[in-house]
């Protein structure tokens, strides 16, 4: 119970505290006294142990004992190892035989950073599993110089971590300015030798000079510390140091002598207690003014009784005081004399200490602590989404995972995949097939977490509401000095003020390597009550004691851009958990049963996700992985626009993203007449720089058809073999970007068609050396790409329609932009928006965009080589579900507006409209259907359609 009201007023005043004892511990004081004995009784105990005597040390009555540990670390072991071995000793000593009323610990040998961590390790845990509300700094001059400890603490941000402060009772000023200047909600406590005829006196002139707590350096009798718990019990309210005040004090036969008097107001009542230093072992009289005290009392080894040694001269009040024989103080009341023509003011002052955001996060901590110590073993359904961005938004591939989660705290945690889906079509033949694992590097130093140095700053933005919840809201990212190749993120958390948990974190990854471009994600957690096991909702959260509950990741969304084939790829990555069995009896058999079946599995290691593989009926990590991936591929493709309308597919697609452990990614697609290689090498030298080759030839011309105010010129007709080499060079930018740089060399063959006319000159076949540049930006769904490249032709002579050759088109420019996003729906629904805008300079009838099946752009239903433009607008539109869990069906919509003087066409209405069907066939084959067909005043006859199957080896 005294914790719990201890952590109901840090929450309420928001400043650090220390639990009182049972008569004080539902008041407020403003300073106590207390002794280093540990037999007292009644009265707060300062306590040093060494860290080799804890297991005999006893605390006569832990909540009032604060205790400090003292450890030397062992200068040939890992210095980080022996401070959480020395915690952990700690704290299961302090939960057993705790919670005591504050904690510290201090190292004798460590450097700065070292003694940093370890109060910040103490704080987090102690204060999490209830062992200690409070941490106290060890400054006494007896462990090192007090300001310089202080200052290394608060130079590594460890001073959000520590309530208060023990200094040497001549320190008490020094340090209190110092702290005044950098945090002055810090207390200190004072170590005060015995040095005066009441040693009352000595610890009130610490608290005096600004000690909250103050402890005798003696042993002390039981009469001596009753006097201390009385003095405490009076002290209750908000009492100040009056260094004005009017007492005089005289010896027996009525002189007056100098003797020191510490003088305590309450701002309440303005009541006084006096603590004079006293006379040894003789009398004296205390004279304060009698129009304003009265009802002297004296506070001593008996309860509060009145003192009956008085009397009054020259309007003083005089207060007899035996020679000491213990602590003593007195108590007197304000008078206040009533005035008729005075109106009484009252004066209302009301501070209050907003919340600093190391005291947010080191709460945050301490409640994880407390999490992590109760984290239970648990069984999720979850369900896992990828979600890959081929068409800017127009098109995609989705891919799902479903399996359960198991989780242990002693940190294994394996995922099985029992159920995949293509584009929401169910996998049904044999295992799911091993996916490549490609994912960011590992971040070892994570946001929120205890470290050894400082690898995080933290701002608080504001507070607000998320999920029905009360948060701080809490900006983290590097300093500015953090090492570059340090994995780390930046991003935002969202904590409860209530409970200091995580409601919601939002991280971006930064100094990434390898084939990861960017990567961004967000976690989103929700309570469970540990009792019925279920989740709480926020108002049930409200109502629910915090260590009541459990706080589960339910949902985790991600996006990451790859590197591959030397293009910026988006991928929209999502986890979602439900169905949660904490702490089931039957996890072990579960765990088991599943191990020993055909299901895929993967399991966190601290390098990643790996694949395991099944030993007996044991699982074990996959040691490396085949980077290699096979596909045959079969099919059909009918296009009138083509030499051969009707052309049969067959051939491969070899995928490799590791070529001979080069890191070399390779992709080899060969269907015959089509031929497309790509090699790329994602991290040249380290430094995220790609460098890459492109292949394209196809081994059937395409029909390079004329149109003249809507009407086909057949005598126009040419036909064209392309062949063309692209090396690129690619670098990330913008934390969601990627620029590339490119340098191609094509080859063009043109050749006369069956109804060229006689008199009609085919193009010189020429080369073509086309610079360029792209950049592509990615984030939350949306992407959006810009590209501009220049292109010069080895030669070209006079063609075609002489009045219409131009000379200066030998060299010629294209440049456009794209935006687009894709919006997912419930079982698998797909909305996709695209649209493009696409430009150039000196354009002519071989360099314009084509809107064909193999062109720059696509129209459903276009046949190749028929519509060309200068410039134009092209919107998509597009549509997919999945009915049966066995087809998937996708319907598409082209709208494009176009510009072409040799057409004579200005923002003229191209339109197609396209169905797409996809399943899984027999062993395993993915089917997939594509037809377009023109729609508008502008449509053409016949339709455009794709009809392939693909294998995987």
């Amino acid at each position: 119970m005294r914790n719990a009201c201890f952590i109901l007023l840090l929450i309420l005043l928001l400043i650090p505290a220390v639990t009182a004892p049972a008569e004080e511990s539902q008041q407020r004081y403003t300073f106590r006294v207390g002794v280093t004995d540990p037999a007292a009784a009644g009265v707060p105990v300062l306590s040093f142990v060494d860290s080799s005597e804890l297991a005999a040390f006893e605390a006569k009555e832990p909540a009032r004992t604060t205790v400090i540990v003292r450890y030397a670390l062992d200068p040939a072991a890992d210095p980080l190892l022996e401070v959480e071995r020395e915690t952990k000793a700690i704290l299961e000593w302090a939960g057993a035989r705790g919670p005591f009323e504050a904690l510290g610990v201090h190292l004798s040998n460590a450097s700065p950073e070292i003694a940093s961590y370890a109060v910040r390790r103490l704080a987090v845990a102690a204060q999490g599993l209830g062992a200690a509300p409070a941490i106290v700094i060890d400054a006494t001059r007896t462990s090192d110089p007090s300001r310089q400890q202080l200052a290394e603490l608060f130079d590594r941000g460890t001073n959000a971590y520590f309530d208060a402060v023990l200094v040497d009772a001549d320190d008490i000023a020094d340090v209190y300015l110092w702290l005044a200047e950098r945090d002055p909600s810090k207390q200190l406590f004072a170590l005060v030798p015995a040095a005066s005829p009441n040693t009352l006196h000595d610890l009130a002139s610490a608290g005096a000079r600004g000690a909250r707590h103050a402890y005798l350096q003696a042993e002390v009798s039981p009469e001596t510390a009753a006097a201390f718990s009385h003095f405490n019990v009076a002290m209750v309210g908000d009492w100040a140091h009056d260094s004005t005040s009017d007492v005089l004090v005289l010896n027996a036969a009525g002189q007056s002598v100098s003797m020191p008097v510490i003088a305590f107001v309450r701002g309440e009542d303005l009541r006084t207690i006096l603590v004079p230093r006293a006379i040894d072992a003789a009398p004296s009289i205390i004279s304060v003014p009698a129009d304003r005290l009265s009802r002297p009392r004296l506070l001593g080894p008996q309860a509060e009784r009145a003192i009956t040694d008085t009397g009054q001269r020259g309007g003083r009040l005089l207060i007899g005081t035996p020679a000491p024989s213990g602590p003593f103080a007195i108590a007197l009341d304000y008078v206040e004399l009533p005035e008729a023509s005075v109106t009484r003011e009252t004066i209302d002052i009301a501070t209050q200490r907003g919340i600093s955001v190391e005291e947010i996060i080191r709460n945050h901590q301490s409640y994880e602590a407390w999490q992590d110590s109760i984290e239970p073993r648990f069984i999720a359904r979850n369900v896992t989404t990828l979600r890959f961005d081929i068409g800017g938004g127009a098109e995609s591939l989705e891919a799902s995972i479903a399996g359960d989660y198991f989780s242990d705290p002693s940190g294994r945690a394996d995922w099985v995949w029992e159920e995949f889906y293509i584009n929401g079509v169910r996998w049904k033949y044999g295992r799911i097939p091993e996916l490549p694992l490609i994912q960011p590097e590992k971040v070892t130093q994570l946001p929120l977490d205890i470290n050894l140095s400082n690898e995080y700053r933290y701002t608080l933005v504001r507070q607000t509401n998320l999920a029905g919840y009360p948060v701080y809201e809490v900006r983290f990212e590097p300093p500015p000095n953090a090492p570059v190749e340090l994995p780390l993120y930046r991003g935002t958390v969202w904590i409860d003020s209530r409970s200091w948990a995580r409601v919601r974190i939002s991280m971006v990854q930064l100094n990434l390597t390898g084939e990861i471009l960017s990567n961004e994600e967000r976690v989103d957690f929700v309570p469970f009550s540990r009792e019925t096991r279920t989740p709480l909702s926020a108002d049930e959260s409200r109502n629910t004691d915090p260590r009541a509950q459990l706080w589960l990741p339910v949902e985790v969304t991600a996006q990451q851009v790859i590197s591959a084939a030397g293009r910026a790829t988006v991928i929209q990555r999502g986890t979602k958990f439900d169905s949660f069995r904490i702490n089931p009896e039957e996890y072990d058999a579960l765990l088991a049963r599943v191990s020993a079946s055909d299901a895929r599995m993967v399991r966190e290691t601290p390098a990643g996700l790996r694949y395991l593989e099944r030993r007996g009926d044991e699982r074990v990590v996959k040691e490396g992985f085949d980077t290699a991936r096979l596909f045959m591929l079969g099919g059909v493709h009918h296009d009138d626009g083509l030499e051969f309308p009707v052309i049969p597919l067959g051939g491969i697609n070899y995928f490799n993203f590791n070529l001979a452990n080069t890191g070399i990614q390779t992709n080899v697609f060969f269907a015959g007449v089509v031929l497309a290689a790509n090699a790329t090498h994602p991290n040249v030298g380290g430094t995220r720089t790609n460098l890459g080759a492109d292949l394209f030839a196809l081994a059937i011309p395409v029909s390079n058809a004329m149109y003249r105010n809507d009407v086909e010129r057949p005598e126009e007709a040419v036909k064209a073999l392309p062949l063309g080499l692209f090396l690129r060079a690619g670098r990330p930018i913008f934390q969601f970007g990627k620029v590339d740089v490119s340098f191609g060399a094509a080859y063009q063959n043109f050749q006369r068609a069956e109804e060229t006319g006689e008199n009609f000159i085919i193009p010189s076949d020429t080369f073509t050396f086309t610079p360029g540049i792209e950049f592509r930006y990615a984030r939350r769904g949306y992407s959006f790409s810009a590209s501009y490249d220049y292109n010069r032709r080895s030669s070209w002579e006079p063609w075609g329609d002489l009045s219409e050759y131009d000379a200066s088109q030998k060299s010629f420019s294209r440049f456009g932009a794209s935006i687009g996003k894709s919006f997912y729906l419930p079982k698998f629904q797909r909305i996709g928006i695209d649209v493009s805008y696409m430009d150039g300079q000196r354009l002519d009838r071989f360099s314009k965009y084509e809107l064909g099946f193999f062109g720059s752009k696509r129209v459903h239903g276009v046949r190749s080589g028929s519509v060309r433009a200068e410039r134009g607008v092209i919107g998509h539109l597009s549509y997919g579900f999945v009915f049966s869990d066995q087809f998937r069906l996708e319907l598409f919509y082209d709208h494009a507006v176009l510009d072409d003087r040799s057409a004579q066409i200005r923002r003229e209405p191209f339109q197609g409209i396209g169905i797409a069907g996809q399943t899984i066939g027999p062993f395993g084959t993915l089917l997939r259907l594509d037809i377009g067909k023109m729609i508008g005043r502008n449509a053409q006859d016949g339709f455009v359609a794709n009809v392939v199957f693909l294998k995987l080896f």
